[in-house]
């Protein structure tokens, strides 16, 4: 499936209903054992309606996914992005996903999709279409303007973008989803952010 590109549904909304309820249901119980007329109970509106505004389950969870990577990744599609020096906005850049990928909800839905990939690849497709490849897609064009100014020299921004944002997640992620950890100061994840940065905006500096 494409990844979910539909705006984040207004507040109170039927499909903001539904995106609440289905998140509760799946973060808590799995996604397999989750079915849409349990979606629609919680939610409190008839299949009719749920169906009406998300075809399949893994259409629902994708929209989940997309809103909560919408929400906190703003900044990669902001044009106040384009206008920054190269480090300042890979600083927000940087800033907002690892703020996105240690939150509680973003571990919580990757913890259901890497324990249900397997019998559910559907699953994992959505997930991945809606969130990573969304925000890999939009740092690489980002640097690819980067590197039409001059600004950095990249010959290739997908492996550039997959560097730059594995740099941030380094082991701090793996042990936030096994647990290990559960806290990060934010003078943690400034250093963090800002060694990343450095070492990216060094390793693709312009020539002189």
């Amino acid at each position: 499936m494409a990844g979910v590109v539909a705006p984040s549904p207004e507040a109170g909304s039927k499909p903001a209903q539904i995106l609440e309820a289905a998140g509760k249901l799946f973060l808590e119980n799995g996604y397999g054992a989750v079915s849409m007329d349990n979606v629609a109970k919680t939610a409190n509106v008839s299949k009719a309606t749920l169906y009406a505004h998300f075809r399949s389950k893994d259409e629902l969870f994708a929209a989940m996914v997309a809103c909560e990577c919408r929400d906190q990744m703003g900044a990669l599609t902001c044009e106040e992005v384009s206008r920054m020096e190269v480090a300042d906005a890979l600083r927000l850049v940087g800033r907002r996903f690892m703020r996105l990928v240690l939150s509680g909800k973003a571990l919580a839905a990757y913890r259901v999709v890497v324990a249900e990939a397997h019998r559910f690849p559907e699953l994992a497709r959505a997930f991945y279409e809606s969130g990573p490849a969304v925000s890999h897609a939009h740092l690489a064009a980002y640097l690819r303007e980067a590197d039409r100014r001059g600004a950095l020299r990249i010959p290739d921004v997908n492996l550039a973008a997959e560097q730059f944002f594995g740099l941030l997640k380094a082991h701090i992620h793996t042990r936030f989803i096994l647990c290990i950890e559960s806290n990060i100061t934010e003078a943690e994840l400034e250093r963090f952010l800002e060694a990343a940065v450095t070492l990216f905006t060094k390793g693709y500096a312009a020539a002189p």
